[in-house]
């Protein structure tokens, strides 16, 4: 779990920020557990050392990583009880473009829900997920690339965050139906300043 202290120039005092990590092809509820329990620790004033494995968890520390991990296993459970839409499961079982098309046309998303179907994905599938960050200096436009993969067949969400005023959150889609190849997909995505240079891409917005 990457992170940054800040020490406040007024106040003198500390704060956290969290950064997206990047991972390739890994069990998602692990990697989704694993950065929870992380954030938590970190939070609640676990050392750097202890973290790292350089010294050995304290008491108080022990403690902390077991109300981490107690947090982690609610909320799997609340994750597993979100119903999943039978438009999502269908995707997996087309590898036509527009069939994926037809099943996502006005369709809402929630990151909630998206969450429970990359679970249910691994579970049922296989489909291991891979995550990706595009960050600018400017910092008025971010991205996070999710993508899950089962041999050949691939599906891509990312969600672009516009740090503008509005701060406007979009969610797209795009797959391995859509004739475009991964390595470039990723390639793109993250080197684009702004949503209007991927234009090009065969994008479904949801």
């Amino acid at each position: 779990m990457l992170h940054r202290i800040f020490t406040h120039k007024k106040t003198n005092k500390e704060f956290i920020d969290f950064n997206d990590s990047e991972f390739e092809k890994e069990n998602p509820i692990k990697q989704y557990g694993s950065d929870i329990i992380a954030k938590h620790m970190i939070l609640n004033g676990v050392p750097k050392a202890e973290m790292t494995g350089e010294k050995e968890l304290t008491a108080t520390s022990s403690e902390i990583f077991k109300n981490a991990h107690l947090h982690w296993l609610k909320l799997k459970s609340d994750f597993q009880k979100i119903k999943i839409p039978d438009n999502l499961m269908q995707l997996l079982k087309t590898d036509k473009k527009k069939d994926q098309e037809k099943l996502l046309d006005g369709f809402f998303l929630p990151l909630e829900t998206l969450t429970s179907f990359i679970f249910t994905a691994y579970h049922e599938f296989g489909y291991t997920l891979s995550q990706y960050i595009s960050e600018f200096s400017k910092k008025d436009f971010k991205s996070v690339v999710r993508i899950i993969d089962c041999e050949e067949h691939w599906h891509c969400f990312f969600t672009t965050f516009n740090n503008s005023k509005d701060r406007e959150t979009q969610l797209h889609y795009l797959s391995s139906a859509f004739g475009i190849d991964r390595a470039d997909l990723i390639k793109q995505i993250k080197s684009s300043e702004s949503l209007s240079k991927l234009d090009h891409l065969p994008l479904i917005t949801l």
